[in-house]
Parts: structure tokens; sequence; C-alpha cells
């Protein structure tokens, strides 16, 4: 079974690829080396990375790979910011940047999730969400 976990993001960003390479960028420069690949092509608003932690002794991932997906601009993302908070207690309407991770497996990796976290609220001031725990999710940790 999937668990994801949304960013609703205000970003000033343009373009699904150019966010999601701004967010790489900013995972690389913070921690351990990034194993991955591409995924799409998409359209100009969405853009999506098969991502895990690289192990120390060569190009495996510790742990199950995630999927983390970039959706830009307020119309594209709309739906969700409505379906997540229908009288804007959590301010995000307006919103223009969705970043989602998606775990699946026996092994998440955590330890990217939580970089993932930090990332996005250090360069777009993100706020999070799941299905469980709604915005609560931020009062916690960032693992259900």
């Amino acid at each position: 079974m999937a668990y994801q976990l949304s960013f609703f993001c205000r970003s000033g960003e343009e373009r699904g690829d150019e966010a999601l390479d701004r967010l790489l960028d900013c995972l690389l420069e913070s921690g351990e080396r990034l194993v991955g690949e591409s995924l799409g092509p998409f359209d100009d608003s969405v853009a999506a990375f098969k991502l895990g932690t690289g192990s120390s002794d060569g190009d495996m991932p510790v742990a199950d790979l995630l999927t983390l997906e970039v959706h830009v601009g307020v119309a594209e993302i709309a739906e969700s910011v409505i379906a997540a908070s229908p009288n804007d207690e959590q301010g995000i309407w307006g919103c223009d940047l969705l970043a989602i991770v998606t775990l699946s497996g026996n092994d998440p990796d955590w330890g990217l999730v939580n970089r993932i976290w930090a990332a996005v609220v250090s360069l777009w001031r993100a706020v999070p969400w799941d299905e469980s725990s709604g915005f609560e999710i931020a009062a916690g940790a960032s693992q259900p």
C-alpha cells in the first residue's frame, strides 16, 4: 500500500522541471548521495523523479525508492488545494506548487523524506498534509 505526503507551497516557479531541479539541487547540497531516474515526460507544469538515498559502496539505494512529483501553477493544483482545505483554514489557497512524495514497499527511505520535508520548507515555506492526519502531520514528526 502506498503512502503519500503532500506539501503545499508558494514558490513563484513557472515550470515543473525547473522546480524539481531546484529541489534536487537543494537535496544534493544537504546530505547523502542520491540515486534515481527521471520519470516522464510530462507537460510543462509537472515533473517527477524516482529517488532514493545512495549506499556508500555503490549505486544501490539504501531503502525502497520513493516517487517525488512537482506540480506547478495555481490552476493546476487548485482542486487539490480545495480538497485539502475547503475553507482555507491553513492559508494554502493561492499556492502555486504541490510537491508529492509517494512511498511504497517494505523499507521506506524516511531519511530522504525528512530531507525533502526540510528542503521544501526552506525553499518554499511548504505546508505538509496527508490523508490520515491532514495538516496535523506538521505538529508531529514527519514519519507517520
